[in-house]
Protein backbone atom coordinates (compact mmCIF):
# COMPACT_ATOMS: atom_id res chain seq x y z
CA UNK A 1 0.00 0.00 0.00
CA UNK A 2 1.08 3.56 -1.26
CA UNK A 3 2.33 5.88 2.00
CA UNK A 4 -0.25 8.56 2.52
CA UNK A 5 0.02 11.80 1.49
CA UNK A 6 1.81 14.02 4.52
CA UNK A 7 0.07 17.29 3.38
CA UNK A 8 -3.36 15.45 3.28
CA UNK A 9 -2.62 14.70 6.62
CA UNK A 10 -1.26 17.21 7.76
CA UNK A 11 -2.88 19.32 10.01
CA UNK A 12 -3.00 22.34 8.81
CA UNK A 13 -4.21 21.72 5.03
CA UNK A 14 -5.93 24.28 4.67
CA UNK A 15 -4.28 26.59 4.92
CA UNK A 16 -1.28 25.08 2.98
CA UNK A 17 -3.87 24.45 -0.12
CA UNK A 18 -5.22 28.46 0.12
CA UNK A 19 -1.27 29.59 -0.20
CA UNK A 20 -0.84 26.90 -2.86
CA UNK A 21 -3.64 28.18 -4.81
CA UNK A 22 -2.62 31.50 -4.09
CA UNK A 23 1.09 30.79 -5.79
CA UNK A 24 2.95 30.18 -3.09
CA UNK A 25 6.26 27.98 -4.21
CA UNK A 26 6.58 24.40 -2.79
CA UNK A 27 9.62 25.24 -1.46
CA UNK A 28 8.24 28.68 0.36
CA UNK A 29 4.96 26.51 1.71
CA UNK A 30 7.51 23.91 2.57
CA UNK A 31 9.45 26.13 4.83
CA UNK A 32 5.85 27.73 6.57
CA UNK A 33 4.74 24.42 7.37
CA UNK A 34 7.78 22.54 7.97
CA UNK A 35 7.40 20.03 5.35
CA UNK A 36 9.29 18.58 2.43
CA UNK A 37 8.94 20.73 -1.30
CA UNK A 38 8.86 17.25 -3.24
CA UNK A 39 5.47 16.56 -0.69
CA UNK A 40 4.01 19.54 -1.48
CA UNK A 41 4.69 18.99 -5.02
CA UNK A 42 3.22 15.85 -5.01
CA UNK A 43 0.38 17.09 -3.08
CA UNK A 44 -0.48 20.18 -5.40
CA UNK A 45 -0.39 17.70 -8.46
CA UNK A 46 -2.27 15.40 -7.39
CA UNK A 47 -4.29 16.16 -4.50
CA UNK A 48 -5.11 19.96 -4.76
CA UNK A 49 -8.89 20.07 -5.33
CA UNK A 50 -9.95 20.89 -8.93
CA UNK A 51 -11.21 24.15 -7.86
CA UNK A 52 -8.16 25.39 -6.20
CA UNK A 53 -6.42 23.55 -8.87
CA UNK A 54 -8.04 26.09 -11.26
CA UNK A 55 -7.62 29.02 -8.79
CA UNK A 56 -3.99 27.98 -9.14
CA UNK A 57 -3.52 27.05 -13.18
CA UNK A 58 -5.51 31.07 -13.15
CA UNK A 59 -2.80 32.45 -11.39
CA UNK A 60 0.34 30.89 -13.32
CA UNK A 61 -1.44 32.18 -16.40
CA UNK A 62 -1.75 35.89 -14.86
CA UNK A 63 2.10 35.45 -13.59
CA UNK A 64 3.11 34.17 -17.09
CA UNK A 65 1.36 36.94 -18.69
CA UNK A 66 2.90 39.62 -16.23
CA UNK A 67 6.66 38.21 -17.48
CA UNK A 68 5.44 38.94 -20.95
CA UNK A 69 4.20 41.87 -20.42
CA UNK A 70 7.38 43.31 -18.68
CA UNK A 71 9.66 41.55 -21.13
CA UNK A 72 7.91 43.35 -23.99
CA UNK A 73 8.68 46.45 -22.10
CA UNK A 74 12.08 45.57 -21.72
CA UNK A 75 11.97 44.71 -25.33
CA UNK A 76 10.85 48.47 -26.08
CA UNK A 77 12.94 50.46 -24.23
CA UNK A 78 15.97 48.37 -25.42
CA UNK A 79 14.56 49.47 -28.86
CA UNK A 80 14.64 53.59 -27.97
CA UNK A 81 18.09 53.04 -26.65
CA UNK A 82 19.22 51.13 -29.70
CA UNK A 83 17.68 54.14 -31.61
CA UNK A 84 19.39 56.63 -29.69
CA UNK A 85 22.61 55.44 -30.05
CA UNK A 86 22.40 54.95 -33.40
CA UNK A 87 21.14 58.26 -34.38
CA UNK A 88 24.09 59.79 -32.23
CA UNK A 89 26.89 57.81 -34.22
CA UNK A 90 27.77 55.99 -30.93
CA UNK A 91 28.12 52.38 -32.40
CA UNK A 92 29.41 50.19 -29.30
CA UNK A 93 26.73 51.44 -27.86
CA UNK A 94 24.62 50.30 -30.32
CA UNK A 95 26.06 47.00 -30.97
CA UNK A 96 26.07 46.48 -26.83
CA UNK A 97 22.25 47.09 -26.72
CA UNK A 98 21.82 44.69 -30.05
CA UNK A 99 23.17 41.51 -28.02
CA UNK A 100 20.89 42.89 -25.21
CA UNK A 101 17.74 42.93 -27.20
CA UNK A 102 18.36 39.74 -29.49
CA UNK A 103 18.71 38.35 -25.87
CA UNK A 104 15.09 39.91 -24.73
CA UNK A 105 13.72 38.53 -27.95
CA UNK A 106 15.48 35.20 -27.12
CA UNK A 107 13.23 35.22 -23.86
CA UNK A 108 9.86 36.36 -25.13
CA UNK A 109 10.42 33.79 -27.65
CA UNK A 110 10.31 30.80 -24.39
CA UNK A 111 8.17 32.76 -22.42
CA UNK A 112 5.74 32.89 -25.09
CA UNK A 113 6.25 29.27 -26.46
CA UNK A 114 6.78 30.66 -30.24
CA UNK A 115 10.58 29.19 -29.58
CA UNK A 116 11.19 25.49 -28.00
CA UNK A 117 14.94 24.91 -27.87
CA UNK A 118 14.25 22.10 -25.53
CA UNK A 119 16.32 18.59 -27.08
CA UNK A 120 13.23 16.39 -28.72
CA UNK A 121 14.06 12.28 -28.57
CA UNK A 122 12.55 10.19 -30.64
CA UNK A 123 12.21 6.22 -29.92
CA UNK A 124 12.61 3.99 -32.54
CA UNK A 125 9.71 1.47 -30.67
CA UNK A 126 10.21 -0.77 -33.84
CA UNK A 127 13.57 -1.68 -33.05
CA UNK A 128 13.82 -1.63 -29.61
CA UNK A 129 14.73 -5.48 -28.09
CA UNK A 130 11.35 -5.41 -26.05
CA UNK A 131 9.02 -4.84 -29.15
CA UNK A 132 11.12 -7.92 -30.90
CA UNK A 133 10.64 -9.56 -27.94
CA UNK A 134 7.54 -9.63 -28.45
CA UNK A 135 6.92 -9.89 -31.93
CA UNK A 136 8.69 -13.32 -31.92
CA UNK A 137 6.71 -14.87 -28.55
CA UNK A 138 3.42 -13.67 -30.83
CA UNK A 139 4.73 -15.28 -34.03
CA UNK A 140 6.27 -18.31 -32.09
CA UNK A 141 2.63 -18.90 -30.32
CA UNK A 142 1.21 -18.32 -33.91
CA UNK A 143 3.44 -21.04 -35.58
CA UNK A 144 0.25 -23.41 -34.83
CA UNK A 145 -2.03 -21.06 -36.49
CA UNK A 146 -0.35 -20.66 -39.87
CA UNK A 147 -3.58 -18.63 -41.55
CA UNK A 148 -3.09 -16.55 -38.45
CA UNK A 149 0.52 -16.08 -38.68
CA UNK A 150 0.44 -15.01 -42.38
CA UNK A 151 -2.44 -12.58 -41.31
CA UNK A 152 -0.58 -11.01 -38.38
CA UNK A 153 2.80 -10.84 -40.15
CA UNK A 154 1.55 -9.59 -43.00
CA UNK A 155 -0.06 -6.68 -40.83
CA UNK A 156 3.09 -6.11 -38.68
CA UNK A 157 5.17 -5.78 -41.93
CA UNK A 158 2.78 -2.97 -43.33
CA UNK A 159 2.76 -1.07 -39.57
CA UNK A 160 6.81 -1.16 -39.62
CA UNK A 161 6.86 -0.07 -43.34
CA UNK A 162 4.77 2.96 -42.37
CA UNK A 163 1.97 2.15 -44.02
Amino acid sequence: MPPRCTICTHPERDGIDAELAAGATYMGVARTYEVGPESVRRHAMNHLSPALAAVRAAHEEKEAADLVTRIEGLIARAEVMFGAAAKDGQSKQALDVLKELRQLLELWGKATGQLDDRPTVTVNLMASPEWLAIRDAILGVLCAYPEARTAVTGRLLQLEAGS
